[in-house]
């Protein structure tokens, strides 16, 4: 009897109980070698927050995360901007998912930020309500761009103080 508990500790150690990694990664879908490239700034989505820009054409690290159904996922683009600057985008485009992006236990969830997923991209055709915009803007990413405001109709931002802002 003690042989087969012992056997049974073994087997179990050897086997590893290492619970499932369930992850989430951003994938930036927009084309690399463009004039004005879409470089992802922030992106958040379930309880994850992306802190690290994503150059396009690229992918983040796994983020690791809890098996969800169905959320939204919310972007930041930052137009121009090189992700190696130390300075911050001095201009966004917030763009929030179409549909939401669910993930099981042990699993990894893709998000793949282009137009087919996420709407918001003026240069796309896709706008965003004000309200949309403002709620992306002004409480998802308010740390990033509360020194800005956001017009979703015209994908513009525009610096707090500079002329015909508020």
């Amino acid at each position: 009897m003690i042989r087969v508990v012992l056997a049974l500790s073994l087997a179990l150690v050897a086997s590893g109980c290492d619970d499932p990694q369930t992850s989430v990664v951003l994938d930036n879908g927009y084309a690399p070698y463009t004039t004005v490239p879409l470089v992802v700034y922030r992106a958040y989505w379930q309880a994850v927050s992306f802190e690290d820009p994503v150059a396009p054409g690229a992918s983040s690290a796994p983020q690791s995360t809890v098996p969800a159904s169905d959320n939204t996922a919310y972007v930041l683009l930052a137009p121009g901007w090189d992700p190696t600057s130390s300075a911050p985008p001095t201009s966004f485009i917030a763009l929030q998912s179409r549909s939401g992006f669910a993930v099981h236990l042990g699993d990894t969830v893709h998000i793949p930020v282009d137009d087919t997923t996420f709407a918001g991209n003026c240069a796309s055709g896709s706008v965003l309500t004000q309200a949309q915009a403002d709620f992306i803007t002004q409480l998802v990413f308010a740390n990033d761009s509360g020194s800005f405001t956001y017009d979703a109709a015209s994908c513009t931002t525009t610096r707090i103080g500079d002329a015909g802002s508020p």
